[in-house]
């Protein structure tokens, strides 16, 4: 599958299932905007921390700084917590919906339609693609908006701390990138490797039962 049918799946499968929730995903955004800014807030205090703390001895910083790194945890863990509650119901929503359609429009075939497939293959479509999807909601979602917006938050406060640092990384990151792509095309393969073995098996034990 191209980047252009995948593109056409990804939107329909939205537009289908998924848009009807956008509400609770923007909900999931802006705490995953949370998310990122407690992280944020966490490594620029690690600075004053040290230096206030351990080397000036400030004994008022001794208590407002573990506080607010305490709160920032605390905002962090909760907004990931609910953030993640929200998503992994709305996979379950998306999964029960597929999984009743499936079953309803293979109900509703002729015995012609039916017998073209493999049993295993409609108990791959049942099983294992609707759970790609709902890994892909519960899942794909929450890390694509969490890690970004954590990114840019981090990225921007090594510009504001030590800029010379942040360039030689943005410099490094395109190196990353080409790597991380190269282990993505891996892992992809892998995984449509893994999954015409899962039929083939599946069909082999349907076979055998």
């Amino acid at each position: 599958m191209n980047f252009s049918q995948l593109k056409k799946t990804l939107l329909r499968l939205f537009n289908s299932y998924v848009r009807k929730y956008l509400l609770k995903l923007i909900i999931s955004l802006f705490l995953s905007l949370l998310v990122a800014g407690a992280t944020g807030a966490i490594a620029w205090l690690l600075d004053p921390a040290v230096k206030k703390i351990f080397i000036d001895q400030d004994t008022t910083m001794m208590l407002l700084i573990p506080i607010a790194i305490a709160l920032s945890f605390t905002i962090k863990g909760a907004s990931l917590y609910t953030a993640r509650t929200i998503l992994i119901k709305i996979s379950n929503n998306v999964v029960k919906t597929m999984q009743t359609q499936l079953a309803s429009c293979i109900l509703k075939s002729d015995i012609n339609t039916i017998e073209s497939k493999h049993s295993g293959k409609y108990i791959a479509h049942f099983f294992y693609d609707v759970g790609q999807v709902s890994q892909l909601v519960g899942s794909g979602i929450l890390n694509l908006m969490k890690d970004t917006t954590t990114l840019v938050v981090l990225v921007g406060l090594m510009f504001y701390q030590n800029w010379n640092l942040a360039l030689f990384a943005l410099i490094m990151m395109p190196l990353a990138a080409i790597v991380a792509k190269s282990l993505g095309k891996r892992i992809g393969k892998a995984v449509s490797e893994s999954a015409k073995i899962e039929g083939g098996l599946t069909s082999y034990l349907s076979e055998v039962i």
